[in-house]
């Protein structure tokens, strides 16, 4: 430490003191301003040892005076997500969000991060892992505490003690020497829902019955068709503008969509999720229509530049949470099980399945991360296909 100007002052009440003006503690990382202040001691040696103790203060508070002291383990996790939100997209903000509230914090957010112990943290990933592996009971979801991604709870803690590391917080991690237990998980009796090609029939009959040129009816006559032609998600399908439709190539371009119901997201929902599909002649023609009425109708509000495709009547992104009571009463009058928009996207592909696409182009066309993903979801949904396949290989095979 280079020498230090401290010097002698006396008190009002005639006692010795020191003092350290300007006392450079460091550079404020959200300012990038110097944080200086005077420094006060009963001696020479109480100066030094303030000095280094606001030095340190100042390391652990994440160099930056605008944020109390990170005492805590929440604390400390509230820094890692400001910090997390810088490099996320919306809708891994939000899970990250979910997560910290209703696993991480719970079970360490008041307690003194300096103060948590391996064994409080192993004890509390056994327990985690117990409750991803018990039995479901029958129910199709797990409840909150009992995610099935208990790993990933853990891997959320040794990176909030990664960060505490890092600011000079704590001197170790304690959740390195942590041993991650192997739990059998029940698969949950999750029914994929869907319709199939003689009920998709028979609403896209019903639909089309519809009085024409009545907004709301061509609005549902064009979303489901595209649902239904091309996979897409429903958040997809309301972040679409007109420039990702091509009527003569007869394609869609996904590279976009809705997350908090109304803000769209200039990425999708994953690289893979980036892509191109091709419509068939049905969807396309249903499109056209319903581009000219639609300019028409924005012509008459005086906002002919509005470019979604499915925006709400008046303009703007539409929240498709209001439009499940208009689905739900089309699938009524059209006599057919209530499904969600989702169940369009499985329909989707039991169609190509029963068609014959091969699974990699459907991976490709519903935008999934992982061919196996795709292959666990929508086997069991090729009964046609299979039958199919099962006439060939009788004829072929008949000897």
């Amino acid at each position: 430490m280079n020498k230090l100007n401290i010097k002698e002052y006396k008190t009002k009440a005639g006692e010795v003191r020191y003092i350290l003006r300007g006392a450079y503690i460091g550079t404020d990382m959200q300012t990038g301003k110097q944080v200086k202040t005077d420094v006060r001691g009963r001696t020479k040696k109480g100066v030094k040892n303030e000095l280094e103790r606001l030095k340190n203060e100042f390391k652990r508070n994440g160099y930056t005076k605008g944020r109390k002291s990170l005492d805590t383990f929440g604390e400390v996790a509230e820094s890692f997500f400001e910090l997390y939100k810088l490099q996320r997209k919306i809708g891994s903000i939000d899970q990250m969000r979910s997560n910290l509230d209703n696993y991480a914090l719970p079970a360490f957010g008041s307690k003194r991060i300096s103060k948590i112990t391996t064994a409080q943290i192993q004890q509390q990933v056994i327990k985690w892992g117990k409750n991803a592996a018990a039995p479901l009971d029958g129910k199709q979801k797990r409840t909150t505490g009992h995610s099935k991604r208990y790993k990933l709870q853990f891997n959320i803690i040794n990176r909030i003690f990664q960060h505490a590391f890092s600011l000079g917080i704590v001197e170790i991690n304690p959740c390195q020497p942590v041993i991650v237990p192997q739990v059998t998980l029940e698969k949950s009796n999750k029914e994929l829902k869907f319709y199939t090609k003689d009920e998709l029939s028979q609403l896209f009959s019903y639909v089309e019955s519809l009085p024409s040129g009545k907004w709301s009816n061509e609005y549902f006559k064009a979303l489901l068709r595209v649902l239904v032609a091309t996979g897409v998600r429903i958040g997809e399908a309301m972040a679409l503008s007109w420039s990702d439709i091509d009527l003569e190539n007869q394609t869609i371009s996904v590279s976009k969509t809705t997350v908090r119901r109304f803000q769209i997201q200039d990425t999708p929902k994953s690289n893979k999720s980036n892509r191109i599909i091709t419509m068939n002649d049905k969807a396309v023609s249903i499109l056209k229509t319903w581009f000219f009425l639609q300019k028409k109708h924005f012509m008459k509000l005086g906002n002919p530049q509005q470019n979604l495709v499915f925006p709400k009547i008046e303009g703007g992104v539409m929240d498709y949470h209001n439009l499940i009571y208009k689905l739900n009463n089309i699938i009524k009058d059209a006599k057919l099980p209530l499904l969600s928009f989702h169940a369009f996207r499985h329909s989707h592909a039991s169609l190509c399945l029963n068609s014959g696409m091969s699974y990699k182009v459907i991976q490709e066309r519903l935008g999934h991360s992982k061919l196996q993903l795709t292959m666990d979801l929508y086997s069991h949904l090729e009964p046609e296909k299979k039958n199919k396949e099962l006439e060939l290989f009788n004829k072929y095979a008949n000897f």
